[in-house]
């Protein structure tokens, strides 16, 4: 093989392992940067913001919050109430957003003043809640104000629901791979 023709083959596959490299750099990004600016120990990313729009075919999205999955399958992820950072797992069977009693607490409402008079059916079954309005729930980018939810007794709820009472306020909520994609 004339030298001319070996350069040329040496250079042509240094440019398709560089393409290579960039394209599994662009891909695995998410990965990477976990691996590179990992949070607390032990801690997984559960969700991601986009905080600029995020170009799909002709449409632009503002306000889209992906949450991920669990290894169980389950979207736990922090949101926050007014403010103060509260642990959820999105539950599309959920009519209202339910709060346990002790982090209503953390979040700044008084449970103990609340009035636990209204009854719902759990997958546990019949459970006392106190109805109350929740003045701002955030998820990510996604904001909204004035949401129904529930306070739960002392000891019945263990995790914090978001249920429909949010969800079912958005533009859109879909399943996309092991991702929970909500578009406000």
């Amino acid at each position: 093989m004339r030298p001319a023709n070996r350069h040329l083959l040496q250079e042509a596959a240094l440019w398709a392992v560089s393409g290579a490299a960039l394209f599994a750099c662009v891909y695995f990004f998410q990965d990477i940067k976990g691996l590179i600016l990992p949070g607390k120990p032990g801690e997984t990313q559960l969700f991601s913001f986009q905080s600029k729009p995020e170009i799909t075919g002709n449409q632009a999205f503002a306000g889209e919050v992906r949450l991920k999955a669990d290894p169980r399958g389950h979207f736990v992820f922090t949101g926050d109430v007014d403010g103060r950072p509260v642990t959820f797992m999105a539950d599309t069977g959920a009519s209202i957003v339910a709060l346990t009693f002790e982090d209503a607490r953390r979040a700044g409402l008084s449970p103990t003043s609340l009035d636990f008079n209204a009854r719902v059916s759990t997958a546990n079954g019949i459970a006392r809640v106190a109805p109350v309005t929740l003045s701002r729930l955030r998820v990510g980018s996604i904001t909204l104000r004035d949401v129904k939810a529930a306070v739960a007794e002392k000891g019945a709820l263990d995790v914090n629901l978001l249920g429909m009472s949010f969800l079912g306020r958005l533009e859109s909520f879909h399943l996309r791979g092991n991702e929970l994609v909500l578009v406000q």
